[in-house]
């Protein structure tokens, strides 16, 4: 699911949502044999904005500076 903060009436709702897909992610990652370092990389190193592409992944905080709504994998993908 896409995190949009004006379709919640509670941010702290939000913000659990947020965890419990993190959670999640870095646990199938883990189960999949990735390394921590990569977990703590691709998961919680990442801001809580989720990418609007098709990976549904995290932004990087240059990302969402940049006021992009997709990761730059995604980004390429819908240019090419």
């Amino acid at each position: 699911m896409a995190n949009h903060p004006e379709l919640y009436d509670d941010e702290e709702e939000r913000v659990k949502e947020i965890k419990a897909d993190k959670k999640e992610k870095a646990q199938i990652m883990k189960e999949n044999g990735y390394d921590p370092e990569d977990i703590k990389t691709d998961v919680w190193d990442k801001v809580d904005v989720q990418c609007q592409g098709t990976c549904q992944g995290w932004l990087t905080k240059e990302e969402e500076e940049s006021g992009r709504d997709m990761c730059m994998s995604c980004d390429f993908k819908a240019m090419g």
